[in-house]
C-alpha cells in the first residue's frame, strides 16, 4: 500500500516539473520576441481618430515596399509628356485593406429656415495641405528660394487650413455643392441661378482643392501618400523614408473638413463637403491607375490592383457628400494648347478617370489658364472640345470674384476661384477682406497675419519681404 502511495507521490513531481518547464519555455520565448528589432517598415502612428481624439495604433494596410527614391528633377517625365508618366523609380503603392462602408447618416443643416437667396456664390480653393512642414519647407536655403521654390506658394498648413474653416464657419458661411448653383436655360445654356432657396443667414460657399492625386514625385516632400478608409471613414497613409507610416485623420484637408462639418453641421447644405479636382497622368487619390507606360515599372496587373482598391476610396467620398471635377489629364498650360493636344489630354481622361469617379460637368483650368477667342466672339477649337465632352461649368482662378456665362467660350460659365495658399497670404489680404466692386465684407475674420504658421520656416514679414524682392515690388 505504502509502495503504491510512494509511486503515486512520483508521478506527481514528474507532472509539476513538466509543467514548471513548459512555463519557462514560453517565458524564455515570450523574452526572445520582446528583444527582437522591430521592424520599422511596420510602425505605425496613428495621429487622431476620426473625432479628434488620440489615435490609438492600428494594422499596416497590406501590400509591399513603398520606399521611393529621393526627389530628383532630372527623373521625372514631365506631366506635358506624350505618356504623362510617373517619375522614374516610383514604387507602386501598397493597397490597403478597406474596411466596411456604412451608409452615412447626414446630418441636418441646423434648424434655420429655407430662404430665396439671390447674392453671389464665393468659391475658394488650395491645394494638398503640407501635413510634414519639416519635409516641405527647407531651412537652408536663402528667403526668396524660401518663397518661390517650395509649397510656400501653392500650399498651406494643417493649423492654417483649421484656422481657415473656422474663419469661413464665424463669417457665415455654408458648403454648397457647386452643381446646385447653376441651371440651363430655354435654350439650353447654363446661367448662374437667379436665386435659390438657402438657409437663412447664411452664405454660399463652394470650397475645391487641385490635384488631390497625391503624385508620386511629391511623395516624401512633405504630403501624404494616399487617401484610404480606416474604420468606415476616410483617412491618410503616409510612409517615411525610414520606414515610419503614419495612417490617421489630421493630415490632410478631407478627413480635417469631414471632422469639422460633424462638430458643425449648419457649415455643410445638403451634405454638401468640397470639390476634388483630379487629373490623371499619375493616378488618382494616391493610387498609380494611370496606364502603363515604358520604363514605369508596373504591369497591367499591378495597375489593375490599384484601380480596385481605389474605387472604395471613391465610393465613401461620394457617400459623404464629396464630389468631383476634371482638371485636365496633364495638369498643362491650357493656353498653349492646340485643338490636337486638348483632344489627346481630354480624351485621356475620359478614358482612364471618369469611368472611376463618374461623370461630371466641372472643368477646372490648370493654373487658371484657358485658351481665348482670337475675335472675342469664336470659341476656340481646344475649348469645343471640352464643351462637346459636356462640360459646362468651368473654373479658372482670380482673388477678386467673378462669374459668368460667357459666349466666346461656347456659352458656358467660367468662374475665378480665390485661392488661399502662399501668395494669398503675402498679398491678397485687402482682396479677401472686402469685396473690390461692392466693398462688402467678404472674408473678414480671415487675418492671413494671424493664421500663418512659422512653420513655414520663414518669418511672416520677412517672407512678405521675400515675396516683393521675387515679383520686384517696391
Amino acid at each position: 500500500m505504502s509502495g503504491e502511495k510512494s509511486k503515486g507521490n512520483g508521478l506527481k513531481i514528474m507532472i509539476i516539473v513538466m509543467v514548471a518547464i513548459i512555463v519557462a519555455l514560453v517565458v524564455i520565448i515570450a523574452k526572445i520576441s520582446t528583444d527582437k528589432p522591430s521592424d520599422p517598415g511596420k510602425v505605425v502612428i496613428n495621429t487622431s481618430g476620426a473625432d479628434g481624439t488620440p489615435g490609438v495604433m492600428t494594422a499596416l494596410p497590406h501590400g509591399g515596399d513603398t520606399t521611393v527614391e529621393p526627389y530628383d528633377p532630372s527623373k521625372t517625365d514631365s506631366p506635358e509628356g506624350p505618356t504623362g508618366a510617373p517619375a522614374t523609380g516610383a514604387v507602386v503603392t501598397p493597397i490597403p485593406t478597406a474596411t466596411s462602408v456604412p451608409t452615412p447618416t447626414k446630418k441636418p443643416s441646423g434648424d434655420l429656415p429655407l430662404v430665396d437667396y439671390s447674392g453671389i456664390v464665393e468659391h475658394v480653393f488650395t491645394h494638398s495641405l503640407v501635413a510634414f512642414p519639416e519635409l516641405g519647407y527647407p531651412k537652408d536655403i536663402s528667403d526668396v528660394d524660401k518663397v518661390m521654390n517650395t509649397y510656400f506658394i501653392d500650399c498651406i498648413t494643417v493649423p492654417e487650413f483649421k484656422a481657415i474653416l473656422q474663419a469661413l464657419y464665424d463669417d457665415g458661411y455654408m458648403l454648397v455643392n457647386i452643381n446646385y448653383v447653376y441651371e440651363k436655360d430655354s435654350n439650353g445654356i447654363p446661367r448662374l441661378k437667379k436665386s435659390f432657396k438657402f438657409p437663412e443667414g447664411k452664405k454660399p460657399l463652394v470650397f475645391s482643392f487641385d490635384d488631390t492625386c497625391y503624385y508620386s514625385e511629391k511623395m516624401g516632400r512633405g504630403m501624404i501618400d494616399k487617401l484610404i478608409i480606416i474604420d468606415g471613414k476616410i483617412g491618410t497613409y503616409t510612409k517615411h523614408k525610414d520606414g515610419t507610416v503614419v495612417q490617421g485623420f489630421d493630415e490632410e484637408h478631407i478627413p480635417i473638413l469631414d471632422r469639422f462639418v460633424e462638430e458643425h453641421p449648419d457649415f455643410s447644405f445638403n451634405g454638401a463637403k468640397g470639390m476634388l479636382c483630379l487629373t490623371g497622368y499619375d493616378g488618382i487619390l494616391g493610387y498609380r491607375t494611370q496606364r502603363v507606360s515604358d520604363g514605369d515599372g508596373r504591369t497591367e496587373a499591378d495597375r489593375q490592383r490599384e484601380i480596385e482598391a481605389v474605387k472604395p476610396v471613391i465610393q465613401l467620398l461620394k457617400d459623404t457628400g464629396w464630389y468631383f471635377a476634371s482638371h485636365s489629364y496633364k495638369h498643362g498650360v491650357m493656353e498653349r494648347y492646340s485643338t490636337e493636344s486638348m483632344e489627346d489630354c481630354a480624351y485621356k481622361f475620359q478614358k482612364e478617370v471618369i469611368p472611376l469617379i463618374g461623370e461630371t460637368k466641372i472643368y477646372v483650368y490648370p493654373y487658371g489658364s484657358w485658351k481665348r477667342s482670337s475675335d472675342g466672339k469664336t470659341c476656340p477649337g481646344p475649348q469645343r472640345v471640352l464643351n462637346d465632352l459636356g462640360f459646362e461649368y468651368f473654373c479658372s482662378v482670380g482673388a477678386n470674384w467673378y462669374a459668368n456665362t460667357r459666349a466666346d467660350l461656347g456659352n458656358v460659365i467660367l468662374q475665378d476661384r480665390a485661392n488661399i495658399d502662399g501668395t494669398a497670404f503675402v498679398w491678397f489680404q485687402d482682396i479677401f477682406t472686402t469685396h473690390e466692386e461692392t466693398g462688402k465684407p467678404r472674408f473678414p475674420s480671415i487675418n492671413f497675419r494671424e493664421i500663418y504658421d512659422d512653420a513655414r520656416n520663414i518669418s511672416y514679414d520677412d517672407a512678405v519681404a521675400a515675396y516683393k524682392k521675387w515679383k520686384g515690388i517696391e
